[in-house]
């Protein structure tokens, strides 16, 4: 039997269900079960290893009256006296912000790990490792970064969900979903790995564990290379995306395992995040990547372009909890940047609701928020410093998306049509342009679908770009509007069972 939802239901969603978020409380650092992956294959990953970057300088030998302290004067040290290695071997060691310098090998030794205070005041940058301006950098060892995320975040309204209920509704997704967010208290410091305007920075075979934000923050950086390394996040503390590529070019990530709560890799370039220009030539291959929200997404943090991306040989999934992943592959632009040249082939998917969500909007943030009160939801910032945004001509009506290449996909257990949209907003029109898809072979979970009858389906041009935010759309397969030039070969996908749905729904497509 089709469920399609009535009068009442309608109304209550509208009256009631809106949007859930959870502003006060003290910090709850209760770990529930489901927090963290039940499915974590270090031995795929980290490997044991030895410090080969000499002088290797113990941090233990320094004088300090903290471990941030001693760490802090080990790598300067370093760094003055021509580089080598800092070593954090014997334990845990809690520190606040460890301050990374040129030519400076950081060290965590496997089984030990610096660990996060829960004094938010002395941190004297928003990350537990940061660095400015570093050369020839790396961090590595076996060992761990804890960010201790659950202690600066606020209880959730409902512990995590494992059973996926008998039917397939995208408002009970995203209201089940934000019941089960730990949002942001006042106190959250900020990032795991922060690296501002570095260059030829190496980061392999280290854990990134627990963080409290952005995990491993990359902005204005070239020249990175990351590989084997796994983050292992809370899955539903907010806004931990796992590995943040900001205004960044020139960089490889590749062979990383990422559990996370939000987006799992993201490509963000936006003036308002600090970005000074294009960002291009960023090659990811080989990750593993389980998400709460996105598995691999640019924007939406896009005033500035983003071309030549190229994503290949990787698996999202979201292995053991519900809601599924929001996205598989979400590209949007709608802050005012063109993104363009993009390539992705041979992903797997399992569980992850939209598997290609591709978005052109006009939200156009940078004419509210500057670089203060941008994160204002996700960490502590001066609210009595009244923001200084952009004009809002500089960006609005400015966001192109086109030139995507997706191939050889496949994804089980969907609950969504590939959605391809531009908008059309104030009279005036803009098309998403030169969409080729190729090879995708799609199945739904196995469940009755919720139907609504919809008079029409709204543009939210403005709003933030999320797969769910269309609610229950009337297609199976593809969900195209506002589109020129989509070239389909071989893109095949089961409904569920007893679907009402049509297989494709085109409004405006050239």
């Amino acid at each position: 039997m089709i469920y399609k939802r009535t009068i009442k239901d309608k109304l209550k969603t509208l009256l009631f269900e809106r949007d859930i978020r959870v502003t006060e409380g003290e910090p709850f650092p209760e770990v529930y079960e489901g927090d963290f992956s039940s499915y974590f294959p270090k031995d795929e990953y980290i490997k044991e290893q030895n410090p080969d970057r000499l002088p290797i300088y113990d941090f233990r030998d320094f004088d300090g009256e903290s471990n941030t302290e001693k760490l802090n004067r080990a790598i300067a040290y370093c760094s003055e006296n021509g580089g080598g290695t800092v070593l954090v071997k014997g334990g845990s060691y809690s520190v606040n912000t460890v301050i990374l310098k040129s030519g400076v090998t950081l060290f965590v030794d496997g089984g030990s790990a610096l660990v996060a205070s829960h004094e938010s005041e002395k941190y004297e940058k928003e990350a537990v490792i940061f660095a400015y301006g570093a050369e020839n950098t790396e961090i590595t060892g076996g060992g761990k970064i804890c960010g201790e995320g659950n202690f600066f975040s606020l209880k959730p309204m409902e512990k995590p969900l494992f059973d996926s209920p008998p039917y397939i509704d995208m408002i009970s997704v995203r209201r089940e979903y934000r019941k089960r967010i730990r949002f942001a208290h006042m106190s959250k410091y900020g990032c795991a790995v922060n690296l501002n305007s570095c260059k030829n920075v190496n980061i392999h075979n280290i854990i990134l564990e627990n963080s409290a934000s952005w995990t491993l923050h990359v902005q204005n950086c070239s020249g990175v290379k990351i590989r084997d390394i796994m983050i292992n996040n809370n899955r539903h503390v907010a806004n931990t995306d796992g590995l943040d590529i900001n205004s960044t070019s020139d960089l490889t990530a590749e062979h990383c395992f990422i559990s996370t709560a939000d987006d799992g890799i993201c490509l963000k370039n936006a003036v308002y995040t600090g970005s000074k220009g294009e960002m291009k030539n960023i090659k990811i291959s080989d990750c593993e990547v389980i998400s709460c929200t996105n598995s691999f997404k640019i924007g939406t943090e896009t005033t500035y372009d983003i071309h030549g991306v190229e994503v290949e040989n990787c698996r999202f999934y979201l292995n053991d909890i519900y809601p599924q992943s929001v996205s598989g592959i979400a590209l949007e632009a709608v802050d005012g940047s063109k993104v363009y040249d993009i390539k992705i082939k041979n992903i797997q998917m399992d569980r992850v609701s939209c598997p290609v969500f591709i978005r052109l909007g006009n939200r156009n943030r940078a004419a509210k928020v500057d670089e203060n009160t941008a994160r204002e939801t996700e960490l502590a910032v001066d609210k009595s410093k009244k923001p200084k945004p952009v004009p809002k001509s500089k960006f609005d009506f400015k966001s192109e998306l086109y030139n995507i290449e997706i191939e050889n996909v496949t994804a089980a257990s969907i609950e969504e049509p590939i959605i391809i949209s531009g908008f059309k907003s104030g009279g005036r029109t803009k098309r998403v342009k030169n969409i080729s898809l190729k090879n995708i072979d799609m199945k739904y979970r196995r469940a009755r679908e919720v139907t609504d009858r919809r008079l029409f389906i709204p543009e939210y041009a403005r709003e933030y770009p999320e797969s769910n935010r269309f609610r229950n759309l009337p297609a199976y397969k593809l969900f195209i509007r506002h589109a020129e030039n989509i070239k389909l070969e071989n893109v095949n996908c089961e409904p569920a069972p007893e679907s009402a749905k049509k297989e494709i729904y085109k409004k405006d497509v050239k």
